[in-house]
């Protein structure tokens, strides 16, 4: 069994989470103005996100856990840690079949602000079926 750590990363450690990142073909690396919160198991990463500033709005994204230890919350223990350290609004635009999973963490549907529309069109564009949704602030 192992013990999970939950811990906000220092920018200088962002390599590491890009390369978990890159091993497992997420989308998006984590730069340097980016929050990333990461979960290690035996001192590796099992798991991360991150919160990017996009015009004004964070924006959570790059929300992944390694395949061999998933069903065991860590994705949710890591959206309840962000919302408990960074205690502001954030969004998110979550994939249609992850909408419910999204609502059990906190989040609720919202209108992409005026300053995220850009993004999340362009988003849709490229085909990905996503909505627009916000951590309420009972998240944490």
């Amino acid at each position: 069994m192992s013990s999970f750590t939950c811990q906000q990363l220092d920018p200088v450690m962002y390599p590491l989470v890009n390369k978990f990142y890159q091993n497992f073909k997420v989308r998006g690396r984590a730069k340097s103005h980016d929050k990333v919160w990461v979960i290690k198991a035996e001192n590796q990463i099992v798991a991360a996100a991150k919160l990017s500033l996009k015009d004004g709005h964070f924006l959570l994204s790059g929300v992944f856990t390694a395949p061999c230890f998933r069903g065991q919350k860590l994705a949710s223990r890591l959206i309840k840690t962000i919302a408990l350290d960074y205690r502001k609004p954030f969004f998110t635009f979550a994939y249609n079949h992850l909408v419910s999973w999204y609502q059990s963490c906190g989040f609720t549907e919202h209108t992409a602000p005026a300053e995220l529309a850009p993004f999340f069109s362009a988003y849709q564009n490229q085909g990905r079926q996503i909505v627009c949704m916000i951590a309420n602030k009972d998240c944490a």
